[in-house]
């Protein structure tokens, strides 16, 4: 009777306390963490221009800025002062990216160069996603005579594509989302055609996710947190309870 009695008492416990599992775990964001990172240009290899990792390139964590006065390196060309900056807060959840520079060259070789300016990455990520744009003021990609220049657009909706012959194509404010909600935004991606390599040149990088805040409040209230306080209490003065009665018994000598 005694064990039968202990066994009831058990289980109810267990079933106190899985209900309080599922009430108190609230379901997080896809992250375990907030992250960045932030570039003004790269490239991979083409012709006789070498490959260009991300330049200048800042990460989060630990974040902060990179800057750069002036490049000459693979296709690119500049004087202005190229900045990737990155930054987060783990208690919060959230991250935020940006690239710019003020103007830059890029030389295709023979079949052509462009030359972009005012150009812009950001991306901002909260644990509930995240946004961005990647602008530039202005851009011309200028081609062999008798090919006419093809403008880029400024201020162009997300994933615009511009054809240019004998390159291959521009995407302006290019993003995309992946499967853990990290967005990633491309000011200018230029595709190659597959005789240049099918390389792919980016300026103006910047890409965030945001994640759960490292203190997520508790999802219960305070009626809950009540009854779950006495339910325990409770089962703990049950549980002292028992044992003293089943001492008791084991002390008290059979009648005979």
């Amino acid at each position: 009777m005694r064990t039968r009695t202990r066994t009831r008492f058990l289980a109810g416990t267990a079933l106190a306390a899985g209900i309080l599992t599922s009430v108190a775990g609230p379901a997080f964001a896809a992250l375990t963490s907030p992250e960045a990172n932030a570039y003004v240009v790269s490239a991979d290899a083409f012709g006789s221009l070498a490959a260009v990792p991300p330049t200048p390139n800042s990460t989060y964590p630990p974040g902060g800025t990179a800057t750069l006065i002036g490049l000459s390196a693979g296709p690119f060309a500049t004087d202005s002062t190229l900045t990737a900056t990155t930054a987060g807060d783990p208690t919060a959840g959230t991250s935020s990216a940006s690239a710019t520079v003020d103007s830059i060259g890029v030389n295709f070789g023979p079949v052509g160069s462009a030359t972009l300016t005012g150009v812009n990455a950001t991306c901002t990520a909260t644990p509930s996603g995240a946004t961005g744009s990647g602008t530039i003021a202005g851009g011309t990609v200028t081609l062999p005579f008798p090919l006419p220049p093809v403008n880029l657009q400024a201020n162009a909706p997300v994933n615009t594509t511009v054809s240019i012959p004998g390159i291959g194509q521009a995407v302006l404010n290019e993003q995309s989302t992946d499967a853990d909600g990290v967005l990633t935004v491309n000011a200018v991606h230029f595709i190659l055609l597959p005789e240049l390599n099918g390389a792919d040149l980016i300026i103006g990088h910047a890409q965030c996710g945001g994640a759960v805040p490292a203190t997520p409040v508790p999802m219960i209230n305070a009626q809950v947190a009540s009854a779950t306080g006495a339910a325990a209490l409770a089962a703990g003065l049950g549980f002292v309870y028992l044992r003293r009665r089943d001492s008791g018994n084991a002390a008290t000598p059979a009648a005979g």
